[in-house]
């Protein structure tokens, strides 16, 4: 059951993005109540230590410490987060690998009725917040290191090391993640979201239903067939195949 109320904390250093964001909320997601506006990450832990919302808004860029130096003060965050970002395409991407919410600047109405559906549903199914610390990790490293992903789905979260990926599989408009040690986990999301956001030199999309991670191909077939790791075998398309054999003449 979607709460009733869900009560909010809107955090930024700028009036008039407060505003707008106030604004919105009270228009177009009447169930979020706000409880305060701060304008700094200071004044942000004393209302969010004393108000206990169970939302907040959080920008990212603030003059006296960001977002993740307030995350920082917390020995545990009970509270879900919907960050506020203008952000560059980098910093993006680790939002997408961390399965966390946020919404650019400016804001969309549409995507942000989005985000606080997807909150509301969060807070009843009780998810921890994994991705938020999964989030700061990846935000330290360098921008061609490996990234932690979190797979979301309806049970909550699971996060992953891509180099652990053998393949994924399309089901539906699902993906199937099978992964080292003989386990599947599946993920809410479709294949052409994760063909989009995992590295391309190191997954191929070999398949209209299947993306491979190329660290595990094992071998080819002549039954148009390629072997993976831990005796997995998936299916090569033509359209994909003269890519597919052009990498593996060149690397290996």
């Amino acid at each position: 059951m979607i709460p009733d109320e869900i009560t909010a904390i809107l955090v930024d250093d700028e009036q008039p993005s407060r505003t707008v964001l106030a604004n919105f909320l009270k228009e177009y997601c009447p169930k979020v109540s706000i409880l305060a506006e701060c304008n700094s990450s200071e004044t942000a832990f004393e209302k969010i230590t004393e108000l206990n919302p169970k939302l907040v808004f959080l920008d990212i860029e603030m003059p006296a410490g960001n977002a993740f130096d307030l995350l920082r003060k917390f020995e545990t965050i009970e509270f879900k987060i919907i960050f506020v970002t203008a952000f560059s395409e980098y910093a993006i991407q680790a939002f997408r690998h961390s399965a966390s919410d946020y919404l650019l600047k400016p804001i969309k109405v549409s995507e942000l009725i989005a985000a606080v559906h997807k909150v509301a549903k969060e807070l009843t199914a009780k998810y921890g917040n994994l991705n938020v610390q999964t989030l700061m990790e990846n935000l330290q490293l360098k921008e061609e290191d490996e990234k932690k992903l979190v797979i979301a789905d309806s049970n909550g979260f699971q996060v992953i090391n891509p180099r652990d990926i053998i393949f994924c599989e399309a089901n539906g408009y699902c993906t199937l993640f099978y992964l080292l040690g003989h386990t599947v986990t599946a993920s809410s999301r479709n294949l052409k979201y994760y063909e989009n956001l995992l590295p391309t030199g190191t997954f191929m999309r070999v398949h209209n239903s299947f993306l491979i991670n190329l660290n595990h191909v094992q071998g080819y077939l002549n039954t148009e067939e390629i072997k993976l790791t831990e005796g997995h075998k998936v299916p090569l398309s033509g359209s994909a195949k003269k890519e597919f054999v052009t990498y593996f003449k060149k690397f290996k």
